[in-house]
């Protein structure tokens, strides 16, 4: 993609490091140390996009930001900020960025933010030797340590063909993974065809899988080909695959032995060319010592193990999810008033327990977005998710630096009025004040 962009940084080596990192991509590449410089040359050049930090001095990145949406309102902004900066990665969002990266950032994150910034396709990304990475728009959103060494996982994985083993609890996206390891792979333009083996009748697995003849069995009036087969030259995925049918596992060994399969009711075996990608959040090896799983399948399929790691494991990622899920509710959801999250709410987001992981989070920004009455969501907006999680929730984790008294009091306010649905007055009345208190408190903590 022939275009050009803007790197801003007082920084005098990351400068030059950024600007290394686009000219080599063929790209016109200009880079200013100032908000003011930026300034001038936007006004002289046309722009593609922009990369710039937040923390500089004189003119912030997030001025930046201000004056250039003003002039040029659809030129891509990219902010890099300081690992854990919450503040300025919501405020980047808000003020209109395209997206932010924690620093230090993957090259290949930011070439592939600013490649979809400027309107270029996963796709192209792939054709001009890019890595496909997480963005605001992709599934896989974040950019902590953990997220960082899952997309690194992913782009080792993806340049083989051999079979992959995904683990992790539910809800973690085992399924966003297997996904974006064949979207970066040589397979990217073939089938990618996923079947959830818990939820397929094991007296109709065989047939779903493999395929059938006509004639098989009652019922079977016309041929089927069967997923294998339909994923010929591409993927199949395989969900839970920890549930899938004793009988099976056998047939199942046989396709990644040998790429055979064999229809139901055939006696006549064809060769299919299918890479395998397995999940579960089953503990496969202890189902191997009690005799519910195959050892030879396990070890077939564990050739190339990828473990995604829970929400809470990833706590850095909640603001950018939360933000991602806003807006896919308000998408769904388009009479809702709600705009924003708050910052206190972001907060009480990413202290959060999710033992539903990533999909639990999303369960509750979307049900924040349908039946809240504000334009911006509170903590008391996410009462259910309070409750549901556990006191957890309500206090500061042991990993982080303890909490100051105003905040302390305040999530224990909002955990009280979502143990009391929300009524207010019963909230006081447990609190020991009256009624105007607490709605000056909660004055106050939005203040």
């Amino acid at each position: 993609m022939n275009a050009r962009v803007l790197i801003v940084d007082d920084d005098c080596d990351m400068r030059e490091a950024l600007g290394t990192v686009f000219s080599r991509d063929g790209q016109s590449c200009d880079v200013v140390s100032s908000g003011s410089a930026a300034l001038e040359i936007i006004n002289r050049r046309t722009f593609d996009a922009v990369v710039c930090d937040v923390r500089m001095s004189g003119m912030t990145g997030l001025e930046l930001l201000d004056r250039v949406k003003k002039s040029r309102p659809s030129l891509p902004f990219i902010l890099m900020t300081g690992a854990g900066a919450v503040h300025d990665a919501v405020d980047a969002i808000k003020r209109g960025a395209f997206q932010y990266v924690t620093k230090p950032c993957d090259a290949d994150q930011l070439r592939a933010i600013v490649v979809e910034a400027m309107g270029g396709s996963r796709e192209n990304a792939h054709e001009e030797g890019r890595s496909q990475s997480t963005t605001f728009d992709s599934p896989l959103i974040g950019f902590g340590p953990a997220m960082r060494a899952l997309q690194a996982s992913i782009d080792r994985v993806a340049t083989s063909v051999a079979p992959v083993l995904i683990t992790g609890e539910t809800g973690v996206g085992k399924e966003l993974v297997a996904e974006a390891i064949h979207a970066r792979g040589e397979r990217r333009g073939r089938p990618f065809v996923a079947v959830n083996t818990s939820a397929v009748q094991a007296d109709l697995f065989e047939s779903e899988v493999f395929g059938h003849v006509r004639g098989a069995f009652t019922g079977a009036v016309q041929a089927r080909n069967g997923l294998l087969t339909e994923a010929d030259g591409g993927t199949l995925f395989l969900d839970e695959i920890g549930d899938m049918p004793i009988a099976m596992q056998a047939k199942m060994l046989r396709v990644i032995q040998f790429g055979e399969v064999r229809r139901v009711g055939s006696d006549r075996p064809h060769r299919v060319d299918v890479r395998i990608i397995a999940a579960t959040h089953r503990d496969l090896p202890a189902f191997v010592r009690d005799g519910r799983f195959r050892e030879d399948l396990y070890f077939r399929l564990n050739v190339l193990p990828i473990f995604v790691p829970p929400l809470r494991a990833r706590r850095d990622d909640i603001p950018a999810l939360a933000l991602h899920f806003l807006s896919e509710a308000r998408r769904r959801a388009s009479q809702t008033p709600v705009r924003s999250i708050s910052e206190d709410a972001l907060r009480v987001l990413a202290d959060g327990a999710w033992p539903g992981n990533v999909r639990e989070l999303a369960s509750a920004i979307e049900r924040a977005v349908v039946f809240a009455n504000d334009e911006v969501l509170a903590p008391e907006h996410l009462s259910p998710t309070l409750e549901s999680s556990g006191p957890t929730l309500s206090w500061p984790p042991m990993d982080r630096a303890p909490w100051t008294l105003q905040r302390l009091n305040q999530a224990y306010t909002e955990w009280v009025l979502s143990q009391t649905g929300g009524d207010k007055p019963r909230a006081a009345e447990i609190l020991g004040i009256d009624l105007s208190t607490l709605y000056r408190w909660r004055r106050t903590q939005r203040d």
